[in-house]
């Protein structure tokens, strides 16, 4: 017995020394960095010993014990960091004795697995802290996902059931409520990727699928941060990476391009397709952040172009410069932050005839640059005189359009002299055409160019554009852009008839054909002869009949005129009374393509019958009905350019084309668009609406309410959430509507409630279909609501005070629809989404006090009759409370107007009676009468007398500063009520009154000063703050070891 005590005393003194020693250890290492390593080779030391002695269990258990003490440490608490430190070093170290001992196995070729210490210890040590994970404590879930993270960092292999027990840990804790806590599980995760994913594996890991769904919806952007930057990069990851381009967080789309697409290397080439490339550029530029931009341009001018060593034709070669629209905005403002390239850069003469796709677009770049920035002498070191540019723009010409060798040609060739001559012309469109010779050869080339029927639209454009800054002024650009127009009809028609003449000379053998043609000739002659002289029986009509027919041009003929009419009618501005050529030719060429059947002219006649209504008013009056019909009975692409056109029209005319004699209808014009905005089956006409609807409200062209609500019910219907640009146009327009004029917002206001009941009963409908339709997917209610309240808010209003803005009181008219409906929802989950959502509404003391008593009203019969949760009563208390405050300020507010009114007038009272009273005591006093009258009455000349005596006739702001100096001394003025409540007893009425409206003004005075006293003692209890120091960490308690554990 003796013996089995000595080993129990001896147990528990080596275990109490275990306990000191590590205890201590982690005392020190609280305080600083500096010890650390020798604190980390005292406790391998603790750790060994107890080992060694069979008391690995007890180190482990005051270790943890140890550590379960930091856990509830605050994130910014520097003890608790000092500690995961500690451990993070001690478990690497650890780590790499077992590392050493492993090796020494496999050298000697034991096949055994040693289940060593270190892996007893990262398996206990694991357990223990996951225990704490789903704390309620949000400081020790952020601990122990911390210290998760700093033994996955340094730890190399884990078995196969801990594993599992950590991803299902973690894959729960990235839900988490707490930003801080999903962050580290994001670090956490990222170890759990697999290696072998950078080669591009068909399936990915748990880890980095759910890494995938956080860095696309995870709320908080530094959640999404965490995951982009440690994502593993390959081709089915890239694409989630590199949209984070489009983050609503400036620094993650930052990152996006100093450290994600830096950090690629020359393998972003490669791997990432060109027209992605061209996007991340355009993103980039177009950021509305400058730091974003900035570092967008770094990349592409110093990281980029240096990887390339300076080549900037490679650098350009791995960019989509043909179909890029952005890339000459790269290169701009690659010349802008690198001045040094623009003197380096050299254009010699023998090159201008040698131009390919890259050097051409630099070279358009590098003028455009020069000219905008004046750089006169760099151009005229580097680029040709007018004239020379004519040959070269003749000399390309020649290339496309006539080749030597025309067998050989294809159409990456054709594509390439095309691109190369639209490069020119830009040029060509900023040169100074002060040399007239050379502008005359310009002049010439273009004209020759726009002739060609084979012209590519590009091509098209820019020749037009360069054609009018030759042109003297827009009556000169516009007769020689016709008469091409004209010439290339011609021409066609020309062809026709001698494709005929020879098909009949070929089909005649002996001439007689001619002989009929010329019969029918002389016969044609002498009838109209006749005609004249009055001798033939044929009537006009009868000769007009027998005319030929007139040729009309070929479809592919007419396709290219409508073309060009349209590209010069985009630069006409002055009206068709000074352009009669543009009314010529809407009668030759414009409204025939409006009747033609097929699709593609009809498209280009209503395309340009639209240019030219923008140009007069009664031509859109009378064209209107026919682009109304186009969006009733046409195809998609005719509904989408009809649909532009009347956007156009009411823009530049407003409403004086509808609503008259021979004019369409308003209503009806609404009718179309609403019923485009509800044919889902055309998505693209759907965001041509909406986008034009926009325009139209935000300029107050449109102000109909049901096509308003109709507009607003769009943006949230569940078959319209596929079309992105239907909802894109919406998310941006429909704020800026609302907080553009206060009109508008209460345009809104008046809708918003029976918008808000309608969407409820359809987002109803979705939930309870069966089978539920995937396809659709809806905002819940109270997200609706909550942007109803959002875009109704009175303090979003544009050029608004908030002073200004707390006085209107419309939004109170979208609450109270709200609180009369709620009896009406039947369904909990509603009308809780209502409930706690209403006090997010903007309400202040300013407002009507008459809708302010309605809400209470509502609220009390709400309380009263309504089954409510407790959260929902607590929600309606809440604005019960606030609206009952902003009623108490109002009527005090009121009640200090109309007392402040009252004193004015009073205070000439008092006056008038005092100067009566001082009349009526000279009177007495001459006249010798005794004070006191019959019947024990007391003469009012006596009271009058003393209350001259008592210093009660007037307030002297000199002797008395009863209000002025009220805050001073508050006894003062309770002791004069006393005084005045007093002397009022057996005093005749018209005195009695004169006192009591005294007493009421002091005690006014009075209790203002209270008030001000209690809420400056408010203010100064508020100001004080209770300092808690922490101060070092204790780990000799061991009563508090487990607070961590104890929910």
């Amino acid at each position: 017995m003796s013996n089995e005590s000595d080993m129990d005393v001896d147990n528990e003194e080596v275990n109490s020394r275990i306990c000191r020693s590590v205890a201590e250890v982690f005392q020190k290492a609280q305080s600083t960095y500096a010890g650390h390593r020798k604190h980390i080779a005292v406790l391998k030391k603790i750790q060994s010993k107890a080992v060694d002695q069979g008391y690995e269990e007890a180190f482990n258990y005051w270790f943890n014990k140890c550590v379960t003490k930091i856990l509830p440490l605050k994130k910014n608490e520097v003890v608790g960091d000092r500690i995961i430190k500690l451990i993070a070093a001690f478990i690497a170290s650890l780590d790499r004795e077992n590392d050493l001992l492993i090796q020494a196995q496999d050298q000697q070729n034991e096949d055994e697995e040693v289940d060593s210490t270190f892996s007893r210890f990262i398996n206990q040590f694991v357990r223990h802290i996951l225990r704490a994970i789903e704390c309620k404590d949000k400081n020790v879930r952020f601990r122990v996902t911390q210290l998760l993270v700093v033994i996955m960092d340094n730890i190399g292999e884990i078995d196969e059931e801990l594993y599992t027990l950590l991803l299902w840990s973690l894959n729960k804790r990235i839900y988490d409520k707490e930003p801080m806590v999903r962050i580290q599980a994001v670090f956490c995760l990222t170890k759990f990727q697999e290696e072998n994913e950078n080669e591009g594996e068909e399936e990915l890991s748990d880890a980095t699928q759910t890494l995938l769904k956080c860095i696309q919806n995870d709320p908080s952007a530094e959640v999404r941060r965490a995951a982009m930057l440690n994502l593993i990069s390959n081709k089915k990851t890239r694409p989630y990476i590199l949209e984070r381009a489009r983050d609503v967080n400036a620094i993650n789309r930052r990152l996006v391009y100093s450290r994600v697409l830096k950090g690629m290397g020359k393998v972003l080439f490669e791997e990432v397709e060109p027209k992605i490339l061209d996007q991340l550029i355009m993103w980039g530029l177009d950021d509305r952040e400058s730091h974003v931009r900035r570092e967008c341009t770094k990349l592409i001018s110093h990281h980029w172009l240096n990887l390339l060593d300076g080549d900037l034709i490679r650098l350009l070669e791995n960019l989509d410069i043909t179909s890029s629209t952005f890339t000459s905005k790269a290169l701009n403002s690659m010349f802008q932050s690198r001045s040094d390239i623009i003197t380096k850069l050299k254009f010699p003469a023998d090159l201008w005839k040698e131009f390919t796709i890259e050097t051409a677009f630099l070279f358009r770049c590098f003028y455009i640059y020069c000219v905008e920035n004046n750089l006169i002498e760099i151009i005229e070191e580097n680029f040709p005189e007018t004239a020379i540019l004519a040959d070269y723009l003749q000399f390309y010409l020649e290339k496309r359009f006539f080749p030597k060798n025309a067998d050989t040609m294809n159409e990456e060739d054709n594509a390439t002299y095309e691109f190369i001559l639209e490069q020119l012309l830009i040029m060509a469109n900023k040169y100074d055409f002060g040399d007239e010779i050379g502008r005359r050869s310009i002049l010439n080339t273009v004209r020759t160019m726009l002739n060609f029927t084979k012209l590519p639209d590009s091509l098209i454009a820019i020749g037009l554009e360069v054609l009018k800054s030759l042109s003297i002024n827009e009556r000169d650009f516009i007769t020689m852009a016709i008469e091409i127009i004209n010439d290339i009809r011609d021409d066609d028609i020309e062809l026709q008839e001698q494709e005929e003449h020879q098909k009949k000379r070929d089909a005649t053998k002996e001439g007689n054909d001619e002989e009929e043609e010329n019969d029918s000739v002389e016969s044609f002659h002498s009838a109209v002869e006749h005609l004249v002289n009055g001798v033939s029986n044929m009537s006009e009509q009868d000769i007009m009949n027998q005319l030929p027919p007139e040729k009309e041009a070929r479809p592919e003929t007419m396709i290219q005129c409508l073309t060009r009419s349209a590209y010069m009618l985009k630069l006409v501005n002055t009206s068709l009374n000074e352009n009669i050529m543009i009314t010529s030719l809407i009668d030759t060429l414009i409204t025939p393509a409006v009747r033609n059947t097929e699709n593609k002219i009809r498209e280009l006649g209503i395309r340009n019958m639209g240019l030219c209504c923008l140009l007069d008013l009664q031509l859109a009056i009378d064209n209107l009905y026919i682009f109304g019909m186009c969006v009733s009975k046409g195809n998609a692409s005719l509904k989408n350019i009809a649909l532009q056109v009347i956007v156009d029209i009411f823009s530049v005319h407003g409403t004086a084309v509808v609503d008259g004699d021979g004019k369409v209808d308003s209503v009806s014009l609404h009718k179309i668009f609403y019923k485009v905005l509800k044919n889902n089956e055309l998505p693209e006409c759907q965001a041509v609406a909406a986008e034009g609807l926009c325009k139209l409200f935000l300029a107050d062209i449109f102000n109909d309410d049901d096509l308003f609500e109709a507009f607003v019910l769009a943006y949230f219907s569940p078959e319209n959430s596929k079309n992105e640009a239907l909802v894109q146009a919406f998310a941006f327009c429909i704020p800026v509507y609302c907080f553009s004029h206060p009109n508008h917002q209460e345009r809104m206001t008046r809708m918003a409630a029976d918008i808000l009941l309608r969407l409820c009963m359809r987002w109803d409908e979705l939930q309870n279909s069966e089978p539920p339709d995937e396809d659709l997917s809806m905002l819940k209610p109270n997200i609706i609501f909550q942007e109803l309240i959002f875009w109704t808010d009175p303090r979003k209003l544009v050029n608004k005070s908030e002073e200004e803005a707390s006085k209107i009181d419309y939004q109170l008219s979208f609450l109270i629809d709200v609180l009369k409906v709620l009896g009406r929802i039947e369904q909990k989950e509603i009308k809780k989404m209502f409930i706690t959502n209403v006090n997010s509404f903007f309400i202040s003391s300013e407002q009507d006090s008459t809708k302010l008593t309605e809400i209470l009203e509502f609220i009390n019969d709400t309380l009263e009759n309504e089954t409510l949760g407790p959260m929902n009563k607590n929600s309606l208390e809440k604005l019960k409370n606030t609206v009952g405050e902003c009623l108490q300020i109002a009527r005090d507010r009121s009640t200090n107007e109309s007392s402040n009114t009252s004193k004015l007038s009073s205070n000439d009272t008092d006056e008038y009676s005092r100067v009566l009273e001082e009349c009526s005591t000279n009177e007495v006093a001459a006249a010798g009468h005794e004070p006191e009258l019959e019947g024990g009455e007391v003469d009012s000349t006596e009271v009058i007398n003393n209350e001259v005596s008592d210093g009660f006739d007037k307030p002297n702001v000199e002797n008395e500063p009863l209000a002025a100096n009220a805050g001073q001394s508050n006894c003062r003025g309770s002791d004069l009520l006393e005084q005045i409540d007093n002397s009022i007893e057996g005093v005749a009425p018209p005195q009695r009154n004169i006192r009591k409206r005294r007493r009421n003004d002091i005690d006014e005075g009075t209790s203002n000063d209270s008030v001000t006293t209690e809420s400056q003692t408010t203010s100064d209890i508020k100001q004080k703050s209770v300092n808690f120091n922490l101060g070092n960490l204790s780990f000799d308690d061991e009563s508090a070891a487990d607070a961590s554990y104890a929910e």
